[in-house]
């Protein structure tokens, strides 16, 4: 499940919920994130906290229940068959 918080601070760009496009064509989708090579809890969580401190227009900070919470969402979305949506 999507928490609250992420549909209303993410999903005005991002697409937050698996097989759907970004509102917002330069910001992944939250799938395409879960998916990179490399990723993991740390380096997601590490990025996270300072992930939107530019532009002005992305300028807020997470909390760390909410990177916390951001990030186990992100990773239920991690696919061994993962193809990206075009």
């Amino acid at each position: 499940m999507v928490p609250t918080f992420v549909q209303t601070a993410c999903a005005d760009c991002h697409a937050v919920t698996a097989t759907s496009l970004s509102p917002n064509p330069s910001a992944p989708s939250f799938e395409n994130i879960a998916n990179r090579n490399g990723l993991n809890r740390a380096t997601l969580s590490a990025f996270l906290i300072d992930a939107h401190n530019y532009p002005d227009a992305m300028d807020f900070e997470l909390g760390q229940e909410e990177t916390e919470a951001l990030t186990d969402y992100i990773l239920t979305l991690k696919r061994d068959n993962y193809k990206p949506v075009m």
